[in-house]
C-alpha cells in the first residue's frame, strides 16, 4: 500500500477534489477502493496512464467491454463514418441499423427469435424480468446466490451476503443487497445454490407455481465456471415447469473459447438471453433477446396497450453505439481472432498459476475464456460461498503490489484480456506478479 501511494499522488491529490463534488470521489460504487482508486487520463491498445504520467498494462478495460483494447482503429472509425453518413449522433426515430444489428444478433443466438435494444447490461435484465412477469403474470422471481444481474434491488438480493445471514447452503435466504430496500423486494425474490443440481430443482419445484423466471449467469460473476450438466438439468427442469430461463450473458457473452455465449459454448439454450458490454463496442448499449411469445408481451402492435408490457429507452438502439458493436463483432468473427486472444488468455492464466505453484501459494486463477480472477483458496471454486472464503488480505498485498508496478485493474476483480494484449505485455505482467509474491513470501 506505501508503493501504492508513492506512486499515485495525483490521483490522491485528485480524490480530495473529486469527493468535493461526487460522493466518494466517483460516480459509482464499483469504481472505488481504498484509500483511492487511479484516475486515469489517456490509453492506447492494452495500456493506460494515469495523472502521475505512470504507464499501465490495462486489465480492467472497462470491466470488459473492451475486448479489442482502447480505441481500435476498426471501431473508431466506424463510429466516424455512421456520424458522418447519419448527418447526427442520434435519430430518437427508428433507423435501419437497429433491425440489422437484430438480425445479426439472431444469427449468432438462434434460438432468439426478436430482440430489444438497452443502453446497458443492468436494463437488459430488468426489462427481461418485466417482460417474463408479464408472460407468466407472476411476481416473484428465482436468482442463484453472488449472481450479479445489475445494481436495482430486485436481483442485488443475496449479491454478496454475510454467510451468517445466508442460511443453510443448500436453501439460501434471501438477503437485500443494498440499504433501502423493501420487504416486498425481499418477498418476491427467490435464491438458489449455484452448482447445486438436487436442492435447486428441489427448490424450483415446490415454488413453480409463483415464479415468473429464472435468472442466471450461466458463467457466475464471469469466473466460476458450472458443472454442464447443472446448466442442462436448470435448463430441463423450467422448461418442464413452464418457467422462462433467462441467461444473463453481459459478462459472458463473446468472452468465451468460442464466438457466441456460454449458451454457444455448453450448448443449452435458454428462453431469453441478455447481453451487454461487447456488443456496444466501448459504448453504452445491452439487449435483450427471446422467444417470440415472450418477447411479444412489448409488441405495441398485436397488444392492447393494456395487455402490453412497457418498455422504453430514448438511446435505446443508438446508431453510433451499434455502428461501434458492430465493427466489434466484424473483428471477432475474424478467423484468427480468437485463436490469437485464446493463446494469450491461456498463457497469462497458465504463468500465474505457475507462479503459485512454484512459490506454494494456495492460489489460482480461474475462468473461462478472455475472463479469469485471481483465488487465493485451495478448495473447489463452484460457488459463490467457496469464493467468499477466499484469503482476501493475500489478494489484497498482491493487487496493490501490482498495481504500483504498472498493471491496472480493480483490486479484488477478474482480469480481462483483449486482443491488443501482446506476449510482451504477458512476459511483463508475470514478471512483476513474481516480483510481488516473492516480496510477499519474505
Amino acid at each position: 500500500m506505501a508503493e501504492y501511494n508513492a506512486k499515485t499522488k495525483r490521483s490522491a491529490q485528485w480524490f480530495e477534489t473529486a469527493s468535493k463534488h461526487l460522493p466518494g470521489g466517483v460516480t459509482g460504487n464499483v469504481k472505488f477502493y481504498p484509500p483511492y482508486p487511479v484516475y486515469l487520463k489517456k490509453a492506447k491498445g492494452s495500456h493506460v496512464w494515469d495523472l502521475d504520467g505512470n504507464e499501465y498494462i490495462d486489465y480492467m478495460l472497462c470491466f470488459g467491454p473492451l475486448i479489442l483494447g482502447h480505441a481500435h482503429p476498426r471501431v473508431v472509425e466506424a463510429v466516424r463514418k455512421q456520424v458522418e453518413q447519419d448527418g447526427t449522433h442520434i435519430f430518437g426515430a427508428p433507423h435501419e441499423l437497429e433491425a440489422k444489428m437484430a438480425e445479426r444478433l439472431k444469427g449468432i443466438f438462434p434460438f432468439a427469435d426478436s430482440v430489444r435494444f438497452t443502453n446497458s447490461g443492468l436494463e437488459a435484465t430488468m426489462h427481461s424480468l418485466r417482460v417474463a412477469k408479464g408472460f407468466r403474470k407472476k411476481t416473484k422471481v428465482a436468482k442463484f446466490e453472488g449472481a450479479y444481474h445489475g445494481c436495482y434491488d430486485e436481483v442485488l438480493c443475496s449479491l454478496a451476503p454475510a454467510e451468517s445471514a445466508a442460511g443453510p447452503r443448500a436453501s439460501p435466504k434471501t438477503v437485500p443487497g443494498s440499504y433501502g430496500t423493501s420487504e416486498t423486494t425481499v418477498e418476491n425474490v427467490l435464491v438458489l445454490p449455484y452448482n447445486d443440481i438436487e436442492n435447486s430443482v428441489r427448490i424450483m419445484r415446490a415454488h413453480k407455481d409463483e415464479l415468473a423466471a429464472v435468472i442466471m449467469e450461466p458463467v457466475q460473476r464471469g469466473f466460476v465456471v458450472p458443472d454442464i450438466e447443472f446448466l442442462r438439468v436448470v435448463r430441463e427442469t423450467t422448461r418442464e415447469l413452464g418457467i422462462p430461463l433467462i441467461f444473463d450473458e453481459v459478462m459472458s457473452g463473446f468472452r468465451m473459447e468460442v464466438f457466441g455465449g456460454a449458451c454457444t459454448q455448453y450448448r443449452v439454450e435458454p428462453d431469453m438471453i441478455c447481453l451487454g458490454k461487447i456488443i456496444g463496442g466501448g459504448f453504452p448499449s445491452g439487449a435483450f433477446l427471446g422467444k417470440r411469445d415472450i418477447m411479444d408481451m412489448v409488441n405495441p402492435v398485436t397488444r392492447a396497450k393494456d395487455q402490453r408490457v412497457f418498455h422504453g429507452g430514448t438511446f435505446n438502439g443508438h446508431p453510433t453505439v451499434l455502428s461501434a458493436g458492430w465493427a466489434t463483432l466484424d473483428v471477432l468473427q475474424e478467423p484468427k481472432t480468437y485463436p490469437y486472444l485464446n493463446r494469450i488468455s491461456d498463457k497469462l492464466r497458465d504463468g500465474f498459476n505457475d507462479l503459485f505453484s512454484r512459490m506454494g501459494f494456495e492460489a489460482r486463477a480461474i475462468g473461462p475464456g478472455s475472463t479469469f480472477n485471481l483465488v487465493f483458496s485451495k478448495g473447489k471454486i463452484g460457488d459463490y460461498r467457496d469464493a467468499a472464503r477466499a484469503d482476501a488480505k493475500l489478494r489484497q498485498k498482491l493487487d496493490y503490489g501490482m498495481l504500483a508496478r504498472g498493471l491496472h485493474f480493480h483490486p479484488d476483480k477478474p482480469f480481462y484480456t483483449c486482443t491488443e494484449h501482446s506476449d510482451n505485455d504477458v512476459a511483463r505482467t508475470l514478471s512483476v506478479a513474481d516480483e510481488v509474491l516473492k516480496k510477499m513470501k519474505q
